[in-house]
């Protein structure tokens, strides 16, 4: 079966979950660079994100007779490459977490309306960088990262080529780590609080 036989990934999961490598390379086609893209937001480094991105598509094809995915196979991508980053995170700051009792000191009753405050403001720094992208580039960034769409799909529903959308997509994720950079240690932090809450 070749890969433009199958109508999505559900299908694609099942022939995949057959050894069908067809289905896989559609998978792989499909979502690499999206995932590529995520990960680089929190990573800071292509190689890296492309190195993660890898390393999880290998885990799908050698787990795919047993994986279970309960949600859409892009947020399933996603919550891997958050918790690939978050471990990653934690071993470069080993010394910082080993001073952070997360059962107390993060979320406990004293300190929990500041931790709320900070992410607060946090999460208004990252929608104000969001608001400064261009417009179109904005759109697209929405389109991609908060309502999951793929590139082809942005294409199809604003009239435009797949080249387009990811040329907008790389304008945004190169204005956000200019304008997130001095933030990056919080937003893991933020980020790892609510891997932990969840």
């Amino acid at each position: 079966m070749r890969k433009n036989n199958f109508r999505n990934d559900a299908e694609a999961i099942r022939g995949m979950a057959d050894g069908d490598m067809s289905a896989y390379r559609f998978l792989f086609d499909h979502h690499f660079t999206d995932l590529c893209n995520f990960l680089l937001i929190y990573l800071h480094s292509k190689e890296l994100s492309e190195e993660i991105a890898l390393e999880i598509f290998t885990f799908i094809w050698e787990k795919r007779q047993t994986l279970q995915i309960k949600v859409t196979f892009k947020s399933f991508l996603f919550s891997s490459a958050k918790n690939r980053a978050i471990s990653l995170y934690r071993k470069e700051q080993k010394k910082m977490f080993t001073t952070i009792d997360f059962g107390q000191s993060v979320f406990n009753d004293d300190s929990s309306s500041q931790q709320l405050m900070e992410n607060n403001e946090l999460r208004e720094i990252i929608n104000t960088a969001i608001n400064k992208l261009p417009e179109k580039s904005k759109q697209i960034y929405q389109l991609a990262w908060e309502e999951n769409f793929s590139h082809k799909e942005i294409a199809e529903k604003l009239g435009i080529t797949p080249k387009t959308v990811e040329n907008h997509v790389g304008i945004a994720l190169r204005k956000l780590r200019e304008s997130l950079k001095p933030y990056y240690q919080q937003i893991f932090m933020l980020l790892l609080a609510q891997f932990f809450i969840n």
